[in-house]
């Protein structure tokens, strides 16, 4: 139940979709991309993570933030896809 929660909000689903576009994706990186501040981003981020959706891991002074395509794909088959296929039609 804690996965569809997490995949509920339009702001962690554009997480998750920015995210599915490389192996580790670099904290610094959503705090430019997304118009949030960074502590709303630790929130959607700490949920996502409690869910097993995404791990953190920390190299140096950086967080980078690890997608589990594999317990996102069993809870909603198809999602990553659709989600990274919108991903590429949005942006310029």
């Amino acid at each position: 139940m804690q996965v569809l929660k997490a995949l509920g909000d339009p702001t962690r689903l554009d997480m998750l979709s920015r995210m599915a576009s490389r192996d580790e994706y670099p904290c610094t990186t959503l705090e430019h991309e997304l118009p949030v501040g960074k502590s709303t981003i630790s929130y959607h981020v700490k949920i996502l993570s409690q869910a097993g959706l995404v791990s953190v891991s920390k190299k140096g002074r950086f967080y980078f933030y690890t997608l589990h395509r594999d317990i996102i794909e069993f809870y909603t088959p198809g999602l990553l896809g659709r989600l990274t296929s919108e991903a590429q039609v949005t942006e310029p």
